[in-house]
């Protein structure tokens, strides 16, 4: 994630959700900002996440009052920074962030890290800025993905998992059967896992894999953040 995007209606989104795990089903969160500087990883004048449909209110107001009247104070460019995710209880007050900046090389260590620092918490939320890696992804904006590898070390910890894939200028319900496809061939064993596909351009999808045996209770808690949304998420279907 960029800090110069923060509180745009994507975020919106993402931190909505995880109010809600942690309320529905009293979760405590991890965080893994996986943070990047676009200077490092982007073009020059790239601006891809500045959309702030939210502001308008309506819907998303009533979905979540409480976080609408928070994450006002993201609209000022001056007052985005990680730090204030914290400051202004945006998410719940026993979340545990990670910020160290993602490094474009030898990321181990940093991914190491990590994994030690959100060790205790229940569910542990990866945001990247574009999601699971590809084939096509260079040395230079590797920081921008999640490694499969990576995700399946945090759910072997004993968490479970949260992360998001953008699906820019494709079918979301292909990406989403073809990651979860991949999830499955690199963590090569039993999994329980849940997608929910939320409406905005470009489409997000947030993937979760379960702990065994809270399949069903998390899909309740996610069906019902859906009914709320006013058709602005929705839940995929499960993929084998």
């Amino acid at each position: 994630m960029q800090e110069r995007y923060l509180g745009d209606s994507h975020d919106f989104m993402k931190y909505a959700l995880l109010r809600t795990l942690n309320k529905e089903l009293g979760l405590s969160l991890g965080i893994n900002w996986y943070l990047t500087d676009p200077n490092k990883v982007d073009p020059i004048g790239n601006n891809d996440g500045e959309k702030r449909h939210h502001l308008k209110g309506g819907v998303w107001k009533s979905w979540d009052a409480d976080l609408f009247e928070k994450i006002e104070v993201l609209q000022n460019p001056k007052f985005r920074s990680l730090d204030n995710v914290s400051k202004f209880d945006i998410l719940p007050k026993n979340t545990i962030y990670y910020t160290q900046e993602v490094p474009s090389v030898d990321r181990a260590e940093w991914h190491r890290i990590g994994l030690h620092k959100l060790k205790h918490q229940d569910v542990v939320f990866l945001d990247p800025d574009n999601g699971f890696q590809v084939k096509s992804m260079t040395t230079k904006r590797a920081p921008k993905y999640t490694l499969y590898s990576e995700f399946a070390d945090y759910f072997r910890q004993g968490q479970s998992v949260l992360a998001i894939q953008f699906a820019r200028q494709c079918n979301p319900i292909e990406r989403a059967k073809n990651t979860v496809m991949l999830i499955r061939k690199n963590l090569n064993e039993p999994c329980e896992i849940s997608i929910l596909r939320g409406r905005l351009a470009p489409n997000l999808l947030f993937i979760m894999i379960s702990q065994s045996g809270s399949l069903v209770k998390m899909n309740n808690v996610l069906k019902t953040f859906c009914n709320r949304s006013g058709g602005k998420s929705e839940m995929v279907p499960n993929l084998k």
